[in-house]
């Protein structure tokens, strides 16, 4: 297990977090480390998978896991990577996605997710830095050339998004057209899909979904990508705080 999934298992482990959160590394491929949830790479997408030191890319703090490197992906729902849920009813309670992503260079837009697997893709981030979609974008901190970990929540009713980066909120809006573009009813979706090309090679070293919208107090807890978990963020789990002081022990040692 790699040390730099011990952020999101610290959350798991917490008393206020249900058993059905999915966390999925690419240490040479994606394999899932907890959860129902599963994914694949869809199609020929290229993909190869080394350490963040062997792609040059900017260090992550504490460690230097493995990640996978994939290319642009192609139109519609013929490249990217499918992820399956696997819970019951995200329409009811809300859900989380969170991943840990690094782009060399952005674009005007570069798709993170595709809901339903056919069309324009329901996150962008652009080249300025901000993040959203549908023209409600806000934001700086989506930025080229370094780590960042992205977290989405859709609440039950579907029409009130949050999108953080870093632990910081970026974007936050309630829209009843959300609704229907934001249900989960199909059991897989595309991460960096799109239909019309909107998307960029990059870097993704974490992803994890949850079957209910995480507070915000939670996602700053979680902060930005690392290997190490915060202090701040142990001390918000409080049972596992023995586990991020176990983990800096055993990184001491090595």
């Amino acid at each position: 297990m790699k040390l730099h999934h011990l952020l999101l298992l610290s959350l798991l482990a917490a008393p206020m977090a249900p058993a059905a959160m999915t966390v999925v590394q690419f240490d040479g491929g994606p394999q899932t480390l907890t959860g129902p949830g599963s994914m694949a790479v869809t199609g020929d997408l290229p993909v190869t998978y080394g350490t963040v030191s062997s792609y040059g890319l900017a260090a992550i703090p504490g460690g230097n896991p493995t990640v996978m490197s994939f290319a642009a992906p192609g139109l519609a729902n013929s490249q990217g990577l499918t992820f399956t849920h696997g819970t019951p009813s995200p329409n009811t309670t809300g859900y989380t996605i969170l991943m840990d992503v690094y782009y060399s260079s952005i674009p005007n837009y570069v798709s993170l997710l595709q809901l339903d697997n056919a069309d324009d893709g329901d996150l962008f981030g652009r080249e300025s830095g901000a993040i959203g979609i549908s023209g409600s974008y806000s934001g700086t901190g989506f930025t080229a050339n370094a780590w960042h970990r992205v977290a989405f929540t859709m609440s039950g009713a579907q029409d009130n998004m949050q999108i953080y980066v870093d632990g910081v909120l970026a974007n936050g809006t309630t829209s009843p057209s959300a609704a229907g573009r934001y249900d989960l009813s199909d059991p897989t979706f595309l991460v960096f899909g799109d239909e019309d090309g909107e998307t960029a090679a990059g870097y993704i070293g974490l992803f994890g979904f949850d079957d209910r919208a995480y507070s915000p107090l939670e996602i700053a807890a979680l902060g930005g990508t690392s290997v190490i978990p915060e202090p701040a963020g142990a001390t918000l789990l409080g049972g596992v705080a023995a586990l991020g002081l176990l983990t800096r022990r055993r990184g001491a040692r090595r």
